[in-house]
């Protein structure tokens, strides 16, 4: 097993702890040292997840002088916040940013991804496709062929994206959006729940809707 430190405290740390716990019952995977975040705790210094205990190991200072190489995973779900944390902790060169790829994924061989990426169990990823650095794929998420995401997208659970689907960094796509083939979303767009995007979308701004329209 490798040793992991998650980032964060919030449900995004808790869901990819529990994750991982699953993942370790098929193979002996990762080895949750703790969690780190810059609030410290207001009480106790653990988090229960699963029954399971994680402890509170410190704040950002904490990892930054960290002098042993370490498995860090990023688990914040809004991708500007994921990039101000990635780029703080990487004056450190002893922290390293592996993928994270959790139970019953399904991702063809020739998928090429950059590093830092969380990929949540139930996802598929089909030919072809090409990922950034730390994308977030959550539960149930799905990209089909040709597509393309960019550095630090997220895509919320069950978000469906068709064929040949390019989507800029920093983009947040809401809970079950679904986007037809060969949509281009620009970067810093966020979709809201369960939108149907049937149109390219111009970069940094809101759509919502069926179809998405820009709010």
């Amino acid at each position: 097993m490798k040793d992991i430190i998650l980032i964060g405290s919030g449900g995004c740390m808790r869901e990819l702890a529990w994750q991982i716990q699953e993942l370790n019952k098929e193979k002996r995977a990762w080895h949750i040292l703790g969690y780190a975040d810059k609030e410290k705790p207001n009480s106790g210094s653990e988090v229960n997840v699963g029954g399971r205990q994680i402890k509170y190991l410190g704040d950002d200072d904490f990892l930054i002088h960290r002098t042993v190489d370490t498995n860090i995973a990023v688990c914040v779900g809004d991708p500007g916040l994921r990039g101000k944390i990635v780029h703080k902790l990487k004056v450190n060169p002893k922290l390293h940013f592996p993928n994270v790829i959790l139970g019953n994924t399904r991702i063809c061989q020739d998928v090429k991804m950059g590093e830092g990426c969380i990929i949540s169990m139930d996802t598929r990823i089909s030919t072809n496709v090409r990922l950034g650095d730390f994308v977030f794929l959550n539960i149930g998420s799905m990209i089909c062929h040709d597509g393309v995401v960019g550095d630090y997208v997220t895509l919320s659970p069950d978000v469906k994206l068709a064929g040949d689907v390019h989507i800029g960094g920093g983009c947040n796509i809401g809970l079950g959006t679904k986007v037809i083939q060969g949509i281009r979303i620009g970067s810093d767009v966020v979709t809201g729940a369960g939108s149907v995007v049937v149109r390219d979308i111009e970069s940094e701004c809101t759509v919502a809707g069926v179809p998405a329209r820009k709010i």
